[in-house]
């Protein structure tokens, strides 16, 4: 029986011509707003050295793979993402373990090809794409990828279309203080750009009061704002105009959303805004059709944040892991978190 010969899966960088990867990207299963080339350019130029791959078979693109170049001139790493939160390859429903193993062992051969000492992959919870998270991960622990980071990500899920869902997803204690700031007169409002002084007030409380800085300026949440109309908004908990909490979303997937900054004014923190803010997102995400909403890493192996983990626990949330996994080209080790410089400290402020 004669065996046909299936050309090899080829990685190059993309070029000027970017139609190609916005194509593809339509018709992946697991494609996020953080694999749109779009998001990726509200960074300043010059901020990260993007070098995107595209994975081709007979010129035909299979796959694509958001990153750059951090580490050292002397040990560049590649990594995926770079200046946003997940990366990993972008592929179709049909996704085969041969295929995804042919596209990481490109990827490896192509980081040998460019002299880079490694490459590091953070992927998403499982729930942005059941479909082919687990192969991917397969892939990349066959093909010598190890695991060294892992994040806790606490996800509710949006099942129970309707008003009042929250009641369906929440534990007993959030339940009633939803309901007590109901009450009391409490609002919820989605917008956009129109609601940004009032979500700046309750971002800068928050920031100041944990005496951090934020992963994006707010010229930064103004542009992504602008730019993506439909898929980042303002969710915010009102008592008259006095913003009591705040969410700024985004619309990840056609079935996840993620909640990017969870904030509360701290005049008012007895007011539980940031409960109600979430149960009445719910109420929207649910009736628009989303499934699932990532309340971002509240823990990770090198910390575990008791207090935000129990309150994001309280709201029904069950947990997942976004997971980094990392392949050196060499017996060099790389420092975990020398290349951590992709906003993940960003999302788990109450």
């Amino acid at each position: 029986m004669d065996v046909k010969t299936v050309p090899a899966i080829t990685a190059e960088p993309l070029g000027a011509d970017e139609s190609e990867w916005g194509k593809f990207l339509a018709r992946c299963t697991n494609g996020t707003l953080f694999h749109d080339l779009r998001f990726l350019r509200y960074h300043p130029a010059g901020r990260f050295q993007f070098h995107h791959l595209i994975f081709k078979r007979s010129g035909q693109p299979v796959a694509l793979l958001p990153g750059g170049l951090s580490g050292t001139a002397e040990h560049p790493i590649f990594c995926s993402p770079l200046g946003a939160s997940i990366g990993g390859p972008a592929v179709t429903a049909d996704l085969s373990a041969d295929v995804a193993l042919q596209l990481i062992d490109a990827l490896r051969n192509y980081a040998r090809d460019q002299c880079w000492a490694g490459i590091e992959i953070t992927l998403p919870p499982q729930c942005y794409s059941f479909e082919t998270a687990g192969i991917i991960e397969f892939a990349l622990f066959c093909c010598g990828f190890r695991l060294v980071r892992c994040w806790l990500c606490p996800i509710l899920p949006l099942t129970f279309p309707g008003p009042n869902a929250y009641e369906q997803i929440f534990l007993h204690r959030q339940i009633t203080s939803v309901r007590a700031a109901k009450r009391r007169g409490m609002i919820g409002i989605e917008s956009g750009l129109d609601a940004i002084d009032y979500f700046l007030e309750v971002f800068h409380d928050t920031y100041a009061r944990h005496g951090t800085a934020a992963t994006h300026t707010a010229e930064e949440i103004r542009d992504l704002l602008q730019r993506f109309p439909d898929r980042v908004r303002i969710h915010l908990a009102r008592l008259g105009d006095i913003p009591i909490a705040g969410i700024l979303v985004f619309k990840v997937t056609a079935s996840v959303a993620y909640t990017f900054y969870i904030c509360s004014s701290t005049e008012h923190l007895h007011e539980n805004g940031a409960a109600f803010v979430i149960a009445d997102l719910i109420d929207g995400l649910s009736l628009a059709g989303l499934r699932y909403l990532d309340l971002g890493p509240s823990a990770h192996d090198q910390k575990f944040n008791k207090g935000v983990t129990f309150f994001k626990e309280g709201l029904g949330a069950f947990g997942q892991c976004r997971n980094r996994w990392r392949w050196e080209s060499d017996k060099t080790s790389i420092a975990i978190g020398s290349v951590d410089s992709q906003g993940i400290r960003a999302g788990i402020d109450l």
